[in-house]
This record gives C-alpha cells, structure tokens and sequence, in this order.
C-alpha cells in the first residue's frame, strides 16, 4: 500500500481533523486510515468510502471489527496515523458495509454512541450507486454479480465498495500464444553467439600475453617430465630438406643446359 500522508494525533490535531483530511481526498476512492495509540498497545485500520463514509474497520491484536473497532480507534487522543491507498490490494478484511457518516461522526467526537444507528447513513440509494462510478441512471450489475461470486468464506461486504477478490483473479493464455512458444532456435543462435565472444575473448587474451603464456604452459609440461625444446628434433629434419632443395636446384641447372 502506498502512503499518501501521515501525522501524528494530538490536542493540537485531533481525529476530526485527521477524518477530514481522509474526507478531502480525491485521487483515492477507498482509502484508508491507519492508527496507532501511543498510550496502549492498540493499532488498526478504518476503511473509508468516497463520499465521506466509514464502511468497516478492525484492530491489529484482537482482531475485532465492526463498529467497536471504529469506536475504539476513532477515540485515540495521542498517537499517530497514516492514511493509506490500497491500490490493487484486496480491502474485504475491512469492509463490514457500515456506512457511518463521516459528518455525524466528527460532530459527536470524542463522545461516540455505543451503538451506530444514530450515525448510520440514511440514504438508501447509496446501494445502486458505485463508490467509484458516477451516477448513468442505470443500476451497476458488475458489483453485484463480483459480490455473488465471492468465495463463501469471505466476509460480507458491501457490493457497491470495489475489491479486489484475488481468489477469483484469473488470466488465461491461449497454447497459440507468444507467451507459451519456446523459441529453441533463437535459444541456439544466443548460446553460439555467447560462445563465440568467450572463445574471441580468450584468443586476445592469449595474442596480448604470448610469451607469458608460453612460458607457463612450458613450466607446466616440464614438471611432468615433458621437454617443449624441439630444436634437437627440428635439426635433422631442417638439413634433410635443405640437402633436397640443393640436389633439386643442381638437376634444374643440368636440365636448362
């Protein structure tokens, strides 16, 4: 997820102003709000809706959700917060479809209700209406069919709240595709080429080094008791055929004669 903005809480910014701030944004249609108590060990995370809606939340150790969580994290007086965007990231874990009016929250606050259904949203037709799709007129079916075809498991959730349900994210790729081809000629073609810079590399290195390289290949053949010294071997043979050229220059001689 990733950071969008972050602060501490305190007299000087309490949690109303930090909701507002959540409220204000724009560029992120579920944001959502981190918070961590200074004064305890409590810490977690309240998922929010655009237009200025609470829809779920749940605390880190206790694992508890719902409204208490929203209640206990929103009377935090010394700690701090992140407010986060979730991207692609699943917020199902978070969405309890609350809908609590963010208005009639920062007007109680810090004196929250035990219960919500003073501050639950009283506008019905926020069901038909995506949290990320403006109003056409015609009832959004995409939300709806994605909540029915959820795993059972998951936890329940408001449709008109975009998730991303991984479980079910698929993508297939035909055999016919690029993708799923091994290519084993292009494969041969790099690995000769491959081959022939290592065997160039190699001959420079031996053409810029000569004489080091003969004098430790000779070192190393004379250890194991073979002589690199092929004068003795090259002398007779060297006068065989300097003796032949003469013979052969003299019978030219005779023959032009």
């Amino acid at each position: 997820m990733d950071v969008i903005t972050e602060g501490t809480i305190n007299p000087d910014e309490p949690v109303a102003d930090v909701i507002n701030a959540v409220v204000a944004i724009k560029s992120c249609q579920t944001p959502i709000l981190r918070i961590n108590d200074n004064q305890s060990d409590l810490q977690g995370r309240i998922l929010f809706s655009a237009g200025g809606f609470i829809v779920g939340a749940r605390i880190n150790v206790s694992g508890e959700s719902g409204y208490n969580a929203v209640r206990k994290l929103l009377m935090v007086k010394d700690g701090n917060y992140a407010i986060l965007d979730p991207m692609r990231k699943s917020t199902n874990e978070l969405n309890q479809a609350l809908w609590l009016s963010t208005t009639k929250i920062v007007s109680m606050l810090p004196n929250l209700p035990e219960a919500p259904q003073s501050i639950l949203d009283s506008h019905p037709e926020r069901i038909t209406e995506s949290a990320a799709r403006p109003k056409t007129g015609q009832l959004d079916l995409a939300p709806i069919m994605a909540a029915v075809g959820a795993p059972k498991d998951q936890p329940m959730v408001d449709p008109s709240i975009p998730t991303n349900i991984e479980e079910e994210s698929r993508q297939t790729v035909g055999n016919k595709q690029a993708s799923r081809k091994y290519n084993e000629g292009r494969w041969r073609t790099i690995k000769t080429l491959i081959q022939l810079a290592f065997t160039l590399l190699v001959v420079v290195a031996i053409m810029l080094n000569s004489d080091t390289v003969y004098g430790v290949v000779s070192a190393g053949l004379k250890t194991v008791g073979i002589d690199t010294d092929l004068s003795k071997y090259m002398g007779g043979l060297t006068q065989g055929i300097v003796i032949k050229a003469k013979k052969d220059l003299e019978a030219k001689k005779k023959h032009i004669k």
